[in-house]
């Protein structure tokens, strides 16, 4: 998955997605320009960080399966980040929306363990 965010929000898009969102930084560049990159078991995320930036207005760009919505939304609080609850038709089905630092809808939805009969 490809976004893109203005220069100069690295560290923010670092804790955003890296904390946050639990997924690890990893290496990768282009001669085309600066990129941050994340990767997780689920996804592959690449920020292109340019000076014109097109951020989509979309209900949702990225949706990132984590942990414990619990500690995202108390993190949001911390750094005084503005997010949205929501719920969808079963009580597991629990989201939170929110903007990356570039204005990117990012959604954070709980990861819960399969159940085996």
């Amino acid at each position: 998955m490809h976004i893109e965010s203005p220069n100069g929000l690295e560290q923010s898009l670092r804790w955003f997605y890296g904390e946050l969102g639990q997924l690890d930084e990893v290496e990768y560049s282009l001669p085309d320009g600066q990129r941050i990159c994340f990767k997780s078991a689920r996804i592959e995320l690449r920020i292109r960080l340019t000076e014109n930036p097109e951020i989509i207005q979309t209900r949702c760009r990225v949706t990132l399966a984590v942990t414990s919505l619990d500690e995202v939304e108390n993190q949001l609080i911390e750094k005084l980040v503005e997010y949205e609850p929501m719920t969808g038709l079963m009580g597991s089905d629990r989201r939170i929306g929110t903007y990356d630092p570039a204005g990117n809808r990012v959604e954070f939805k709980q990861e819960w363990p399969i159940c085996t009969l």
